[in-house]
């Protein structure tokens, strides 16, 4: 997929979500993640990925507030 493909889905899912719950989404598959390397064994990399989604999050909700819809 190109940039430009990329950027017109983007497009696309901001007529039916905020910027704010894009990201959210964006942080579950961080989540997701995050648990895939706990059960590997891999801290380091759960904790980062659990750290990603949280500010995921925050700047979501920071999005939502500045631009609701």
């Amino acid at each position: 997929m190109s940039e430009k493909e990329a950027k017109r889905l983007l497009r696309r899912m901001l007529d039916t979500f905020t910027a704010g719950t894009v990201l959210h989404l964006l942080g579950e598959v961080f989540r997701n993640d995050a648990e895939a390397a706990r059960q590997a064994g891999d801290t380091t990399a759960a904790d980062q990925c659990r750290n990603v989604e949280a500010a995921l999050f925050v700047v979501g909700l920071g999005l939502d507030a500045a631009r609701p819809r």
